[in-house]
């Protein structure tokens, strides 16, 4: 695949090469939930179509900020077929060190799925900020927005991943830092990410503002896997068991947490073993080639009692932290690899300076046409006025 190839030219393929593999899947409200990847690219691009006919040009900024999942990575990849870039902010930045961020950036739209996110932004300057609140309907009706648009000028999303060809339409990412102001910043890795094929199957854990979340996402629209994503350590054991990942990834929060869950594991509703701990040491010893007795070898073969929790099939684990001892063990007397992922420096992005926004060609005129983005309980209200925060700074 060219280094270069747009998220449009790569959603368009796994549209038409897996169009009925699954593509993304989630566990919301108890229950898992997936889209195909002809469903994803239909609505992604129709978002971006939407996003576009309600005033969102090429090289602007869209903040997001809904929760980790299939919504997510749906607006995202909307935002970047449309050209614009999306912007994510981790919930531990301060509102004053957001506003340092957002200073002098052009951001077009803000993207929430419930008002209390917006807290975040209340000491930033959005004058020129459309408000969406991307509740179900609210997204459908600006899907079924761009669908229309779509129709009315088929070459719109080709003309806008060529005009944005030479510009990156990477997440950016606000970057907190312990000693002065965050910065922005495109994540980028090199490493076990840039393996995966379409056969695979990967389970993410991690927030959608971590690095390396995003760097994983981008490789599971390059490689066209099928992706599972949750946020958090205590989902980890039943996606495992519900997704059977041939690769697991896990963002450094997860990572750190990993030996606590395999002591605590349980295999078919029960503990895998009346004395984890005891397991797990005699396993690393056994590999670090110490001399055991007969009752540490006997718990070391125990050890297969996990395999089960893993899923049955993995072949590689990631974990964005450094891998300890345990888990090294486990994974060479398991049969799977730990896959290395290697951050490039975060580098300090500028996005006044990045190339400049470029006006979406008009679509051919309609009568009675809006370019009012949908919001929930505001129908007919001008939306610029309901997101202006040009009052005080709060406390």
């Amino acid at each position: 695949m060219p280094a270069h190839e747009s998220p449009l030219a790569r959603l368009e393929r796994h549209a038409r090469n897996r169009a009925l593999e699954v593509a993304v899947a989630e566990l919301r409200d108890g229950a898992w939930t997936s889209l195909t990847w002809n469903e994803l690219y239909r609505r992604a691009i129709d978002g971006a179509a939407g996003m576009i006919e309600a005033g969102v040009d090429p090289g602007q900024v869209v903040v997001i900020r809904v929760p980790t999942g299939i919504r997510q990575l749906e607006i995202e990849l909307a935002t970047r077929v449309a050209g614009a870039v999306p912007l994510l902010l981790p919930e531990r930045l301060d509102p004053e060190g957001v506003r340092h961020l957002l200073d002098g950036v052009q951001v077009r739209l803000v993207v929430v799925d419930d008002e209390r996110r917006l807290a975040l932004l209340r000491r930033a300057t959005l004058d020129g900020a459309q408000l969406f609140e991307c509740d179900e309907p609210s997204w459908e009706r600006l899907r079924a927005m761009g669908l229309e648009r779509r129709k009315r000028q088929p070459d719109l999303l080709g003309w806008v991943a060529g005009a944005r060809a030479d510009s990156s339409s990477a997440p950016v990412l606000g970057l907190p830092r312990d000693k002065g102001l965050p910065w922005l910043f495109r994540p980028e890795a090199s490493g076990a990410l840039s393996d995966l094929t379409a056969a695979d199957v990967v389970l993410l854990v991690g927030e959608a503002t971590d690095r390396f979340t995003a760097v994983a996402r981008d490789a599971h629209l390059t490689a066209g896997c099928t992706l599972a994503w949750v946020e958090s350590a205590a989902d980890l054991e039943g996606a495992l068991a519900h997704v059977s990942p041939t690769h697991l990834l896990l963002d450094h929060v997860t990572a750190r947490a990993l030996e606590g869950l395999l002591e605590a594991a349980s295999v078919d509703g029960s503990p895998w073993h009346a004395t984890p701990r005891e397991v797990l040491d005699a396993v690393s010893a056994q590999v670090a080639e110490a001399r055991l007795g007969s009752r540490d070898r006997r718990l070391a073969a125990e050890a297969s009692a996990l395999a089960p929790w893993w899923g049955g099939r993995l072949r590689v684990l990631v974990m964005d932290a450094r891998v300890n001892r345990t888990v090294s063990a486990l994974a060479r007397t398991s049969g799977f690899r730990i896959g290395r992922v290697a951050h490039h420096p975060s580098v300090r992005l500028d996005l006044s300076r990045e190339p400049a926004v470029v006006a979406a060609p008009a679509a051919p005129a309609v009568e009675a046409a809006s370019t009012a983005l949908p919001r929930r309980g505001r129908a007919g209200a001008a939306i610029d006025p309901a997101f202006s925060l040009t009052g005080p700074p709060g406390p």
